[in-house]
């Protein structure tokens, strides 16, 4: 991930990099405020029009993170494991000794909880016309 990269609300569709970007800004969609852009628009001091809808501006960042971390928790200490590394800033390593295992077990499930919890629009609990909804559980057992 750059520094560069940026991701408006339409543009979240819960891929991988998508997850990535919404973890590391969680302090700040947390509070309500979705992360601004880092490349200027190039106006200056010209009032930005704000399209008016029906809900809060504070509500869609604040949807977007809980939509994320339900998914996590869905993954149980795998999910965890993605949140410590990607919000808090643990380390792989850290995270091994804390859980006492070996430092490939932790990036395995970091990684196995990422693709989980990055299912696109539809989650991977719930049954579609695509694909029959399977649990965390499920999921692992056909990744081995």
């Amino acid at each position: 991930m750059t520094n560069e990269e940026w991701f408006s609300y339409g543009e979240i569709k819960f891929t991988r990099r998508q997850l990535l970007w919404i973890l590391g800004n969680a302090a700040i969609l947390r509070e309500g405020c979705w992360p601004s852009d880092p490349v200027p628009s190039g106006y200056k001091d010209i009032p930005i029009m704000k399209k008016r809808g029906k809900q809060a501006g504070f509500i869609r960042p604040i949807e977007i993170i809980t939509e994320v971390l339900s998914r996590a928790e869905k993954c149980g200490e795998d999910g965890l494991i993605l949140i410590a590394i990607e919000c808090w800033g643990e380390t792989s390593q850290s995270m091994a000794r804390y859980l006492r295992r070996p430092e490939w077990s932790i990036d395995k499930r970091r990684k196995r909880a990422l693709a989980y919890v990055a299912s696109g629009p539809a989650r991977r609990w719930h049954n579609t016309r695509k694909r029959q909804g399977k649990s965390y559980a499920e999921f692992k057992e056909r990744k081995k």
